[in-house]
């Protein structure tokens, strides 16, 4: 089966390959309508269960943001290149929470504990998927650095701290639309622009483009400052730069700063947004150079010979009138949103998909880099019960058919692809998860029959490659369907999965894959380059520790090889 992260049914689709399956009129199932509403554009794909016009307008703004992004990082376009990201919104943070997913190859900030973590995002196979609470936060600003500055107002007017009837703070609010676009500035920087980045500065992108605001003609102001920002400052502390550029913030949790968003800002805003002088600008430039490198944060610093300098220049910075950006009307045509009303079915496929992240965590095995542990996911059951009293929804059977495969359920697997078959004998991610069944269940057969069924699994595999050749699935599909049985894998298939690392570039896994075949094949320096996102990125993951592990091997290898 594919690793742990893989693709999820038509759940990326691209334009036109939605299924579309019309029952006949004998057929008595019905699918409701449901509230949830699908709204998809030239980047990006939105669910959301609330009103049309309210899906509308974020997947607007959302790709109004994709086209300033564009220009800013000199990415054209950008259209056709990569996947969708598949961004979902709920009501609440109760159901990421339900659903049980968990970040586990991104966090943000890590930031102090009143600003609660309510984003889930996860670079899939297929694309990036990103979730987000639709509830506001409410910043607390009643901390002990607050009462200390209390204090010191009340000494500096002739008073004191005995009194107990201190002021009360009313909290600021963080709006999960903030949480949205920072989400988005992010993706897209990891997405079209992939490289190894100190966490603080993918923060602080994130940070910058959190404060958008639409203007009347389609244009956008960025790099605002975050509403309240000061009074955020005064109860959680000024940004303490050279902690931040060394990653000594991120060291000892009871030691460091209170990393916040609007810390994040403030070091973004102050490298990208202050017209720094021309030697600032080359240190800054000598310092990203050097995390891309693979160097640690505190090496990286060596580039700025004055910490404490950086630390004023920063400070002067943020408590000065900030200016702000503003992006031009977008130069393209703007296209509405297709809007489609999800049925009961689709809704239930939309949470499995959500729900195939937290399957497994693939472990370091002999034989393949990644490999799925046999779990099941107890709603999986529930989910096939409740498609049966539906007419046949491809996207829906699709999710389940994956999470069957994953589990190592690979007779249901095979037979939920089948059935979408039956009705659409060309899509592709049926036939997908139909070659992953088939070859898994050719492993599994006596050794006399193995040959011939994988011959079979990788026809199946084949056709869905010769209908859509940038399709990550059937490519992903075909190479596994060689390391799993443990046999040389040919250059096509190892050119396809460098194609799939170009079409989601932020996905570790096929990075991680790839580079393992590199690597067995006798070119680690290849294998480093597909990896160095990995290796030396921002987040931390299961793909960075067995990267790691991986050279280490290679290396502890090459050594023992020498004479």
């Amino acid at each position: 089966m594919l690793c742990a992260f893989a693709p999820q049914g038509a759940w990326a689709a691209k334009p036109g390959n939605r299924e579309i399956l019309v029952t006949g009129s004998a057929d008595t199932k019905v699918d409701p309508p449901s509230a949830w509403r699908r709204a998809e554009t030239r980047h990006l794909v939105v669910y959301a269960d609330t009103g049309d016009d309210d899906v509308r307008r974020v997947a607007r703004n959302l790709e109004r943001l994709h086209q300033l992004l564009a220009r800013i990082y000199n990415q054209g376009q950008t259209t056709g290149d990569t996947a969708k990201i598949q961004i979902v919104l709920f009501d609440s943070g109760a159901k990421l929470k339900e659903l049980g997913l968990r970040n586990l190859r991104s966090e943000e900030g890590p930031y102090t504990k009143a600003f609660a973590d309510q984003r889930y995002y996860d670079p899939r196979e297929q694309g990036e998927v990103l979730a987000i609470a639709r509830l506001d936060q409410a910043v607390d600003l009643n901390t002990p650095k607050a009462r200390d500055a209390d204090c010191e107002a009340a000494y500096a007017n002739g008073g004191d701290c005995m009194d107990k009837r201190r002021p009360y703070h009313l909290p600021v609010k963080r709006s999960w639309e903030a949480v949205l676009y920072s989400a988005f500035a992010q993706h897209y920087v990891l997405t079209y622009a992939p490289a190894a980045y100190p966490r603080w500065y993918l923060d602080g992108v994130g940070a910058l483009f959190s404060t958008i605001e639409v203007r009347k003609d389609g244009g956008l102001d960025y790099a605002l400052p975050p509403p309240d920002y000061k009074l955020v400052f005064r109860s959680y502390g000024l940004v303490k730069a050279a902690d931040v550029v060394t990653g000594k913030y991120l060291a000892d949790r009871s030691l460091r700063m209170d990393w916040t968003p609007y810390h994040a800002w403030a070091m973004a805003h102050y490298f990208l947004y202050s017209n720094l002088k021309p030697d600032r600008q080359a240190q800054f430039a000598r310092y990203m150079a050097a995390v891309r490198e693979g160097k640690s944060l505190a090496e990286a610093a060596t580039a700025f010979p004055d910490l404490g300098q950086l630390q004023r220049e920063v400070v002067s910075h943020a408590n000065r009138d900030i200016t702000y950006a503003h992006g031009a009307k977008p130069t393209v045509v703007e296209e509405e949103p297709a809007i489609d009303t999800l049925t009961q079915s689709d809704a239930a496929g939309l949470e499995a998909r959500l729900r195939l992240g937290t399957i497994t965590a693939p472990p370091l095995a002999a034989g393949s880099i990644v490999t799925d542990a046999t779990v099941g996911a107890p709603w999986i059951a529930p989910l096939r019960q409740r498609l049966a009293t539906a007419p046949l929804n491809a996207e829906a059977s699709l999710a389940l058919a994956e999470a069957e495969c994953r589990s190592g359920q690979s007779e249901d697997c095979l037979a939920d692809a089948d059935a979408v078959l039956a009705k659409s004998p060309d899509n592709v991610h049926a036939l997908g998860w139909k070659g992953v069944a088939q070859t898994d269940l050719a492993l599994a057969a006596p050794a006399a029959e193995r040959a011939q069924r994988l011959v079979e699994a990788r026809k199946t595999i084949a056709r869905a490659i010769e209908i859509d050749a940038d399709e990550p699935l059937p490519l992903i599909a075909y190479f596994q369907s060689f390391t799993k049985a443990g046999e040389a894998v040919p250059a096509g298939a190892i050119l396809g999965m460098a194609s799939v690392t170009q079409y989601v570039p932020a996905a570790p896994s096929p990075r991680l894959e790839l580079g393992a075949e590199l690597v067995k094949q006798g070119k680690p320096d290849l294998a480093h380059k597909v990896l160095d996102p990995v290796l030396y990125g921002a987040y931390d993951s299961p793909e960075k520790t067995m990267a790691g592990k991986l050279f280490a091997s290679a290396a502890t290898q090459s050594a023992t090889a020498t004479p």
